[in-house]
């Protein structure tokens, strides 16, 4: 019976390894729809719903595993049974803000805003660094994208207190007037448009990211790998022809619809365009061959998670 037990607790852990990279898979999916189709209107955000949808259920089928994995197996026909209390099925899961983490420990605060700054890197990559602005000015520039992430965890609770639902109109107007004097200092560095240029830069973090964990490692197994100036030049040409933060009325029509004859979108031309003088031919053909694998994935995933409601897609 130990063998047995062993045994399929073995299956169930493989499962939860299964469902972790199935995890993992559908996370990168989510960031790349999110960076690359932002443009497509209301069919990208639809898509990007129905992947998180995906990830949700990934993230609880795993939790679910990983709990199985370490009960008991079930005795054999005839041997006796243990009795244990059933566990609650269905139930939410436990919902923690963290105003409340705040409240109940004030040292974690330093800790957080810790957390907020080192977020500023993640989420922005280098591409912050492509302003130009004075290192002090861009150190500033940092701490206040940080200073507004906390001060939108004050903000709600402070506007909880006050007994404001969260998403009604009173609340979101609490959230805007308590970012009103942190976002009037990020204009002041970064100009009139500073939310479009933070969006772009946030949609180039996105690129980088990208480039760094997908594209990157094709070149180097082909035995051509990038350069860092490559590296650089190709994630700046995926983000200058994604339109995020962008106006969308100077967009061509049909941009990500592949011409029959190339098999590559007016969107990809123009990213390979841009890449040509800094690639040699075999880089260029790898940049081709990912671009072209990458719609099409979305194309054929798309199929299967058009139809509404959650979609868990397992091996």
């Amino acid at each position: 019976m130990k063998t047995m037990h062993n045994w399929l607790t073995g299956i169930l852990f493989l499962g939860c390894l299964a469902l972790g990279y199935l995890l993992f898979q559908q996370n990168t999916r989510i960031v790349a729809i999110t960076v690359r189709e932002a443009t497509a209107g209301k069919e990208a955000q639809d898509r990007i719903v129905e992947l998180q949808s995906q990830l949700d259920a990934a993230k609880a089928a795993v939790v679910a595993a990983t709990k199985a994995a370490a009960r008991p197996a079930t005795a054999p026909e005839g041997a006796p049974r243990a009795t244990t209390a059933a566990s609650p099925s269905g139930s939410a899961p436990k919902i923690v803000h963290l105003t409340d983490i705040m409240r109940d420990h004030p040292e974690y605060v330093a800790l957080y805003a810790k957390q907020a700054r080192r977020n500023i890197d993640r989420m922005y990559g280098d591409g912050l660094n492509t302003l130009n602005l004075a290192p002090a000015q861009l150190l500033q520039l940092k701490n206040l994208l940080a200073e507004r992430q906390m001060n939108n965890i004050d903000a709600q609770g402070a506007a909880e207190a006050a007994g404001l639902e969260r998403g009604t109109p009173a609340w979101q107007d609490a959230m805007k007037a308590a970012a009103q004097d942190t976002e009037q200092q990020i204009g002041a560095i970064l100009g009139p448009n500073a939310t479009s240029t933070l969006d772009i830069l946030q949609a180039r973090g996105s690129f980088q990211a990208q480039v760094e964990t997908n594209y990157k490692s094709d070149f180097v197994d082909a035995g051509v790998p990038l350069s860092p100036e490559q590296s650089n030049s190709v994630v700046q040409a995926l983000s200058d022809a994604n339109y995020t933060g962008r106006d969308l009325s100077t967009r061509p029509a049909g941009y990500n619809d592949p011409d029959p004859a190339t098999g590559l979108t007016p969107h990809e031309s123009r990213i390979l365009e841009a890449v040509s003088h800094v690639l040699n031919p075999a880089q260029l053909q790898i940049a081709r061959t990912d671009l072209v694998e990458n719609r099409l994935n979305t194309t054929i995933m798309h199929e299967y998670t058009n139809g509404g409601g959650p979609v868990m897609i397992v091996p």
